[in-house]
């Protein structure tokens, strides 16, 4: 590169934009996709799919129903007796089922995988939320329920769940959670997807803690829902021996939505009646939580954490930078140094910088204020008005005079020599310095 402070100022910034990209890429690449077909899919055998959950579950002797859709899970889930309702992919189910969710009878028990604020509220379920972290961390359980002890350490602490309003069963810190929703269904939250997927399986105690949370009934429909679901035409009747949900009467059909409407209010539908909890602007968190906003939900976590490290970046470079921002402020030596050794030191940085026209300028600077002087002239006299008389003066042509006291340089470190030395020969000539019968050598005026 032929200017290597350019160099110097880019190359920091590239080294850690490019840091900051691979680890939101890697991030990113590493984020499971709840819309993809083998996302905690019991038949998929990929990473993020949860093939091996599903045959720890059958080896344990229970029974392993898949749904498609919330209504074939509730409606799989009937009259029979103690069930798991597994939703894998809460974010994609609509608010009316996830309300219907929270008022199934208490022989149901709904394990939730990663709920956020919104779907929660949305269910009718009061529940503060803290998160995410970046990933998952592995921490103790941290409470007594035999399915923890059994499992011990595991990645469950991505979203941080609080049920104080129900009197839960909290383990991991917070990352998840117990609790009975009234008189109605036992909800589990769980705060990460690792636990239950292939390639997180032998991880800590991930696959015992899975296990264990489904395998406490011997019938596990598993909600395997890859694409966000449209508003029921019809509410669905609710099951047999429950009242009124949570969320407010079950009875009338006006859930806030239109029969083709989306749950996040996208194409499709228009909200209708009344606003619904959680609708304002993106997800909200009850108990006082700050909410999160609509643009929050647009882009995933990993975008903002890499606009926040290039922030950070941009102003570690600034500070960096600081002492050459700005223009640059004359102060005293703080000791004195010869006159050669600056002269010398000030060419070894212009050379160093390949200021070839700011040299010669320097001395041809230095060269009109000296003319001017010997010619009874002030200072400031215009280049075309002191080449003139310095031409009449010695005798020499005043284009080449001008050309020798304004005039720029080639890029070159020759012709830099050469028009400096011409200048030189300029002064000394026209000073008396040398013999007053000989003339500058022609090719070092022109």
């Amino acid at each position: 590169m032929k200017n290597p402070r350019r160099l110097r100022l880019i190359a920091p910034l590239a080294v850690v934009l490019g840091l900051a990209t691979i680890t939101g890429v890697a991030h990113v690449v590493q984020q499971p996709d709840p819309t993809d077909a083998t996302f905690l899919s019991p038949t998929s055998d990929e990473g993020q799919g949860a093939r091996l959950l599903a045959d720890g579950l059958s080896r344990k002797g229970v029974a392993v129903e898949v749904r498609h859709t919330s209504q074939e899970a509730l409606d799989a889930i009937g009259t029979f007796g103690e069930t798991t309702l597994f939703v894998t992919t809460p974010g994609l189910v609509h608010p009316t089922y996830l309300e219907r969710f929270a008022a199934l009878p208490p022989r149901v028990r709904v394990v939730m995988v990663a709920p956020r604020a919104n779907e929660l509220n949305k269910a009718g379920l009061d529940v503060v939320v803290g998160g995410p972290r970046w990933t998952a961390a592995a921490v103790g359980p941290g409470c007594g329920a035999d399915f923890a002890g059994a499992a011990g350490p595991a990645a469950v602490l991505r979203w941080r769940y609080d049920a104080a309003e129900y009197a839960p069963v909290t383990c991991y810190d917070g990352g998840l959670a117990e609790f009975r929703a009234g008189g109605f269904a036992d909800i589990t939250l769980v705060g990460a997807v690792d636990p239950f997927r292939n390639d997180r399986a032998d991880e800590h105690g991930n696959s015992e803690l899975a296990v264990g949370v489904l395998a406490r009934s011997p019938r596990v429909i598993w909600l395997d829902l890859h694409e966000r679901e449209p508003a029921p035409r019809i509410p669905p009747p609710p099951p047999a021996g429950t009242g009124s949900q949570p969320g407010g009467d079950s009875s009338g059909d006006d859930d806030g939505w239109t029969d083709d409407s989306d749950p996040d209010g996208e194409p499709g539908g228009e909200p209708t009646g009344e606003p619904q909890p959680g609708d304002e602007g993106g997800e909200t968190v009850t108990g006082g939580a700050a909410g999160e906003s609509a643009l929050a939900q647009a882009f995933p976590p990993s975008v903002w954490a890499t606009l926040a490290l290039l922030v950070l970046a941009a102003i570690a470079l600034a500070l960096a930078s600081a002492r050459r921002l700005g223009a640059p402020v004359a102060e005293p030596l703080p000791v004195q140094v010869r006159t050669a050794e600056t002269v010398r030191g000030l060419g070894g940085l212009y050379r160093r910088a390949r200021a070839r026209g700011a040299s010669l300028a320097t001395v041809q600077s230095a060269a009109r204020a000296r003319l001017a002087d010997h010619l009874d002239l002030p200072p400031t006299t215009p280049v075309d008005e002191l080449a003139a008389r310095v031409a009449a003066y010695a005798g020499l042509p005043e284009d080449d005079v001008r050309h020798l006291l304004g005039g720029g340089v080639e890029d070159s470190d020759a012709e830099l020599v050469r028009a400096a030395t011409a200048v030189q020969d300029l002064v000394r000539f026209v000073t008396g310095q040398q013999n007053a019968q000989q003339a500058p050598d022609e090719g070092n005026v022109t």
